[in-house]
């Protein structure tokens, strides 16, 4: 396995690009435009003898990459927002909805209190 980032990875899934990694670790990318790029493991120069092949199995075939007309960016998919967009928006939402809950169960206890007791008008002093 090799790492690829989003843009490489973009690249070679929708634009043509071919990948094959042996084995040994050494990978061999095939450009659209037909240029072959080899590059082995670092590990190749300071354990050669973990780069060693112990066994051999046949690889599936790969069907050739169809040729698309047309615009080949517009499918590659691609972010609305960006991640740090998206974080802002997920707390917004959080306080928002944490704002209505606390409205929502301050109207409510106002209600469970009931209404206040009537006034005494009358300003005689007590009986005594």
């Amino acid at each position: 396995m090799f790492s690829s980032y989003r843009t490489h990875h973009l690249l070679k899934t929708f634009w043509g690009w071919a990948e094959k990694q042996l084995p040994d670790g050494t990978l061999i990318v095939t450009t659209p435009g037909g240029h072959t790029y080899v590059t082995t493991p670092g590990s190749a120069l300071l354990f050669p003898s973990l780069c060693r092949s112990v066994g051999g199995f046949a690889a599936p075939e790969t069907d050739p990459v169809p040729d698309y007309p047309g615009e080949r960016s517009a499918m590659m998919p691609r972010r609305r927002r960006t991640r740090a967009q998206n974080r802002a928006n997920r707390i917004a939402t959080e306080r928002r909805q944490n704002r209505e809950a606390r409205a929502a169960r301050h109207a409510e206890n106002s209600t469970y209190a009931g209404p206040a007791p009537p006034s005494d008008d009358d300003d005689d002093p007590p009986p005594f």
